[in-house]
């Protein structure tokens, strides 16, 4: 493929696909947009300091696990007839969640973790992981799109020339952080953000029949975490709660988030919200609660669920 000029950080597509088998690569096919893709290789390099004549190094290092990252942002979308946008699905279910129908939610059973392929073509040139797992946050302002936040780790695959492919990402429009409710044990409350961090410990599985001495990625443990700001009110007033007696007392609370666009709904359930951190701040001269909540299970797998579906 002749290289007639440099290569354009504009010109980027993005395409995933479930692995049938963790591990090995398979060429993505599922369009999706995405913001700010950065992908690189994050293999050790290993030096050889043997003795020899002189002060620095003579003999060359290697390169050890063939290990690779791949960050990026993509927007809470909706797909057809209340689904989520495929690719977005896909990604979920690379970052701990199950899918069943259209309800994502944390897990604990190893035979339902997902591995993706991911390619990024950036003008003539590719660059891809296999066997990617990682971590999401989804989050945002009030009023604002609801961003999902990406940080994968898998096995790289060495670049290749490779002209951009054809691509047809959906065109659904983004569900923004509005028409909807917060509720924070069954109370509707006015929060300025919301972000929720679902805290993956995402490692490798080492195999020597593995490339680079990797099999896969695979998440060994999670804590999720919440981070919003309602409005402060007196602990006894209709809109107030007491915050800081559920943080003494570690109670945990049911949360829910629902945000809708014109054609699609997005709820997050969350039933065992226990504050970590609380502390008093402004938000433009109103007094609010910055509070930081760990999400727990409560009857089963359920610590966090997101589920689609049409307005």
């Amino acid at each position: 493929m002749a290289i007639t000029g440099p290569l354009l950080t504009r010109q980027r597509v993005m395409k995933v696909i479930l692995e049938a088998t963790p591990g090995s690569k398979l060429a993505g096919t599922q369009a999706l947009t995405v913001f700010d893709p950065v992908i690189n290789p994050s293999a050790p390099f290993e030096e050889r300091n043997d003795v020899g004549l002189y002060r620095g190094p003579s003999t060359p290092g290697v390169v050890g696990e063939r290990s690779g990252k791949c960050t990026f942002a993509a927007e809470m979308r909706g797909g057809a007839a209340g689904t989520l946008e495929p690719g977005l699905a896909i990604l979920l279910q690379a970052c701990g969640f199950k899918q069943t129908v259209q309800v994502y939610n944390t897990h604990s059973t190893p035979s339902n973790d997902k591995c993706i392929s991911l390619d990024i073509w950036q003008a003539g040139r590719k660059k891809g992981l296999a066997g990617a797992a990682g971590e999401v946050t989804f989050g945002g302002d009030i009023g604002k799109r609801m961003m999902c936040t990406f940080d994968l780790s898998g096995i790289w695959e060495p670049p290749v020339d490779e002209a951009l492919p054809a691509f047809a990402p959906s065109v659904t429009p983004p569900i923004f952080i509005q028409s909807g409710t917060f509720t924070w044990h069954e109370k509707a409350f006015k929060i300025g953000s919301f972000e929720l961090k679902m805290g993956n410990v995402v490692v490798e599985r080492k195999s020597v029949a593995g490339v680079g001495g990797i099999a896969h990625y695979l998440i060994t443990y999670q804590v999720p975490l919440l981070t919003v700001t309602p409005e402060a009110a007196l602990i006894n007033d209709t809109t107030g709660h007491d915050f800081y007696g559920d943080w003494l007392a570690g109670t945990p609370v049911a949360v829910s988030l629902v945000i809708a666009s014109a054609v699609d709904e997005v709820t997050f359930t969350m039933p065992a919200v226990q504050i970590r951190e609380i502390s008093e701040g402004d938000r433009d001269g109103t007094a609010i609660e910055n509070l930081v909540g760990q999400c727990n299970h409560s009857t089963g797998d359920d610590a966090v669920t997101i589920t689609a579906a049409a307005s």
